[in-house]
């Protein structure tokens, strides 16, 4: 596995161990806020090597890289949601809960579509 890839899957197994652990104990938990950022940095840190690694010339919009981007950008909005769920806002603890599954799964095709690329 390659280091870009490694990352990646970092960001997989802790995005899916954190929503999945809230999903079934209801709770959110400072440790799971930190596994949740960690997730998040290994994903935007893989994302920026992968922009940067990549031939502008033989960069191309599919549906790999749009998807890949909005569920990065909903990923970050999830996590501003579980900071202000830790910090008791009830609101952003209820879209938290409404929501975790929908922007995991969204964020799993994205991950899953780049096999087929």
């Amino acid at each position: 596995m390659r280091p870009i890839e490694f990352l990646f899957v970092v960001a997989l197994l802790l995005y899916s161990y954190v929503i999945w652990w809230h999903k079934i104990k209801c709770q959110l938990k400072l440790w799971m806020v930190v596994l949740f950022s960690i997730g998040l940095s290994a994903d935007i840190t893989g994302t920026f090597i992968l922009c940067n690694i990549m031939n502008p010339a033989n960069w191309k919009l599919n549906a790999h890289v749009a998807s890949g981007f909005v569920s990065l950008l909903i990923m970050a909005e999830h996590f501003r949601w579980a900071v202000n769920a830790f910090r008791g806002k009830r609101k952003y603890e209820r879209r938290f809960n409404r929501f975790s599954i929908r922007a995991w799964l969204l964020w799993l095709a994205a991950f899953a579509s780049g096999f087929f690329i």
